[in-house]
């Protein structure tokens, strides 16, 4: 019998912290290229702004992918995927703060802001509890 998405019993693994984290990196993404990509809204005569709306997103998929694809069995592997997670999440403060002023320079509506500004903040919880999941179990590496 085929059992709803939603009511699946999935379990908390590293491995699907990994997964939820870039996959959701990945749909924010996605995302912003489409809204900023409404030239009704996003005004190209504010270009660099949409571009550094892009761009932060795409930094926070690129990032958050690059993680997944270190295979940690040193210490300098651990370093580096733990450098692309702390960069991917820290861009997320970044695009917290360009969808702020894009409010105001695009006169957004408050539900787009409100969403939008929903999943970043979920990409970010999402990346940390997967920094701290590897915390766990690389922190000991010499």
């Amino acid at each position: 019998m085929a059992v709803n998405v939603g009511q699946r019993h999935v379990p908390d693994t590293p491995a699907n912290r990994m997964f939820y984290a870039v996959d959701a990196a990945k749909n924010l993404a996605v995302y912003t290229i489409q809204i900023c990509g409404n030239e009704k809204i996003f005004l190209p005569k504010y270009l660099a702004t949409t571009s550094m709306l892009r761009n932060t997103a795409l930094t926070i998929y690129e990032n958050a992918w690059m993680a997944n694809n270190v295979k940690v069995v040193t210490k300098e592997d651990w370093d580096l995927r733990r450098n692309y997670q702390v960069i991917s999440a820290a861009k997320c403060n970044s695009l917290l703060a360009l969808i702020d002023l894009s409010k105001s320079l695009y006169h957004l509506k408050s539900n787009r802001v409100k969403y939008w500004a929903q999943k970043t903040i979920e990409v970010r919880g999402l990346l940390r509890k997967w920094h701290e999941s590897d915390q766990e179990r690389y922190g000991k590496l010499q």
